[in-house]
């Protein structure tokens, strides 16, 4: 790369120069301000209790937070910036997903960072920053609040390795260097805490050290941080290990499980044919979903052998560039995609084969190699016409990042709601089981608000149908199923296949069991006394072992209300408000508890104290209940 290409750069301070690839990486993903909640933002978010009981935090660190279910327990770090962030946010779509565009940007900050650390060239790593702010493949990240540990791991983690660079340098000295050393190694045990992936960072940094592409070439001082790295990097798999016994978080039963269901051959097939369709997609943007549908393959294959053949030459050209320091940012971009994307390469059991989310650390080194690519084809460009302008040099380079940041605006939309997210996961991958069985629940949650609508349950029917066709294996297309019996009151139905869908190994079981709990309070086919019993012992577990579902607390506090254990009842409201403050419908739950037991005072002083929160209750319910208390305080006094 000649220095002319550099010029335009040269000229321009660094913080100009990051702060215009910062506002861009921010830019792009502004319009996501405007979206909803989506996936699993409702449990990681809106519905984890455990986000409204910061003084539990100490059980993240043993075994204890898996025990009792808390959602993402094994990712510590993700669990603690949920917590921060609904304590100080709320639950507003927009603050959460302004957060994530902070991290995001964050991210491609500590990348130039790093980059610039190494001894990079302003046009270098500027244009990889830039590139990697506005790839379109890191829509998902960005978009799906509940996928912060992607951008946190990749954001602490390059934080470490800039630390770590900084301990080894020449003018560290003394209290700064510690410092930087101890520093690399927190930062290191951060990132893998939220997911344990950015240990790969680790094998990056010896490799940039190693290949030494612009300067910087490893020495005996860059050892204690070499060190410090290994240790976070060690500590965070010995958390993982003490809590589940093994690296995976997996339940070996799960029927999601490719590797252990149709064994390591096909599976590893499959995965080969994903990787390169992850390249193609991170250097040409299309085909990007929000579903895809895992299948075995096989090794005869043509797709196989093709993707087998174009990925091992492609390993080949890296190694041969790294031999001799040939081409050391070749060698660095190719190898170092390959190691980053080993975690994700399905050689152990992941319940999803494929996801864009999950090139989001790997795009690292494809963003530096694809920025030295484009500059390269930009200096051969110039040459051929003499007398071009240092700044056309980068016309490849800001046509690609157009065509990136375009790309992924557009693929970000795909998230603006639940709706819009699986009907495009229908479009994309209509054989999804999931998708199927998603769609059909939310078309069930319309006809709870319009009932008279008989289309929307014979959609949700077919939804429900095809998912139970597609994949029987699995949980989420029985459980469609049983809602769908409930809205229909078949209620020997619904709890046979509530109990289908927990004898799939359902994620999550609160919901089955709590669902589960209240059919069989409904069952006329079954003698009083049995489904009294039965409704109360589910009901009850579900409290026991889900400590921190608010949905588990509130289904057992209104089975107890029905049964006349009005104390029990009470408790459980108040723990289930706890778990989720910004339920109304408890509210009213709780104040009807009162009126029952006539006790209009008490129903006045629930009412009063959550009058803002029943703002936003739904109008026909409030104004019974409203009714029911005025009635109560006309015949009872205060």
């Amino acid at each position: 790369m000649g220095t002319e290409a550099d010029e335009p750069w040269s000229r321009l301070s660094p913080r100009v120069l990051l702060l215009g690839v910062l506002l861009l990486s921010g830019l792009v993903y502004l319009p996501t301000l405007t979206f909803d909640l989506v996936y699993d933002d409702h449990w990681t978010i809106l519905a984890n209790g455990f986000l409204r009981s910061p003084e539990d935090l100490g059980l993240l660190l043993g075994p204890e937070a898996h025990a009792r279910h808390v959602p993402d327990a094994f990712r510590p770090t993700l669990v603690v910036l949920d917590l921060v962030t609904y304590q100080l946010l709320g639950v507003e779509p927009w603050m959460h997903h302004a957060v994530s565009v902070l991290l995001h940007v964050g991210v491609v900050a500590a990348l130039a960072a790093w980059l610039r650390g190494l001894g990079a060239p302003p046009v270098l790593w500027g244009a990889s920053a830039a590139l990697f702010g506005v790839m379109a493949i890191h829509a998902e990240a960005v978009t799906v609040v509940s996928f912060h540990e992607d951008l946190l791991a990749a954001g602490l983690g390059l934080a470490a390795l800039v630390l770590a660079d900084r301990s080894g340098a020449p003018s560290s000295r003394g209290v700064g260097r510690g410092a930087s050393t101890v520093g690399a190694g927190l930062l290191l045990l951060l990132a893998a805490g939220a997911k344990l992936n950015a240990v790969t960072l680790v094998g990056l940094w010896g490799l940039a050290r190693w290949l030494t592409p612009w300067g910087r070439p490893l020495s005996r001082r860059d050892l204690p941080a070499a060190l410090a790295l290994l240790s976070g990097a060690g500590l965070a798999v010995a958390h993982r290990l003490s809590i589940y016994g093994g690296a995976s978080p997996y339940d070996p039963d799960d029927p999601r499980l490719m590797l252990l269901r149709e064994g390591i051959a096909p599976t590893l097939a499959a995965s080969v044919q994903i990787h390169l369709g992850y390249l193609q997609q991170m250097l040409v943007p299309f085909g990007l979903s929000p579903e895809y549908v895992d299948r075995p393959a096989s090794w005869g294959a043509a797709a196989t052998l093709v993707s087998a053949a174009a990925l091992l030459g492609l390993l080949a050209l890296g190694l041969a560039a790294a031999w001799r320091h040939r081409r050391p940012v070749v060698a660095l971009a190719i190898l170092g995609a390959f190691g980053l994307a080993l975690p994700t390469s399905n050689l152990w059991p992941m319940p999803n084969l494929r996801a864009d989310r999950l090139m989001y650390l790997p795009s690292i080194a494809v963003a530096i190699g694809l920025a030295a690519l484009l500059l390269a084809l930009g200096d051969a460009w110039a040459r051929r016409r003499p007398g071009a302008t240092p700044l056309r040099r980068l016309a490849p380079l800001v046509v690609m990042a157009i065509v990136q940041g375009a790309l992924a605006q557009g693929a970000a939309t795909t998230y603006r709601s639940d709706t819009r997210l699986w009907d495009t996961a229908l479009r994309r991958a209509p054989g999804s089981a999931r998708a199927h069985a998603v769609r059909g629940e939310l078309y069930l949650r319309r006809l709870e608000q319009a009932p008279d609508e008989a289309i929307l349950e014979a959609r949700a029917s077919a939804h429900c149908s095809m998912a139970q066709a597609l994949a029987p294996e699995q949980a989420l297309p029985w459980l469609c199923g049983a809602r769908l019996a409930v809205a229909r009151r078949d209620w020997a139905q619904a709890h046979a296949l509530f109990e289908r869908a927990r004898g799939r190994g359902m994620d999550r079981e609160d919901r089955v069991l709590a669902a589960e709990a209240e059919v069989l309070l409904d069952r006329p086919d079954l003698p009083y006394a049995q489904r009294m019993a039965a409704s109360r012992g589910l009901a009850d577990r579900a409290a026991q072992e889900y400590p921190y579902s608010a949905l588990a607390h509130a289904t057992a506090a209104r089975i107890h209300h029905r049964l006349g254990d009005a104390d029990r009842a009470r408790e459980l409201y108040a723990r289930a408000s706890k778990l989720r403050p910004e339920r109304w419908d408890l509210v009213l739950d709780g104040v009807e508890l009162e009126l029952d037991l006539g006790h209009a005072s008490a129903a006045r002083a629930a009412w009063a104290d959550h009058e803002d929160l029943l703002l936003a209750a739904d109008p026909a319910r409030r104004d019974h209940v409203r009714r029911r208390l005025q009635d109560a305080t006309r015949l009872w006094g205060p």
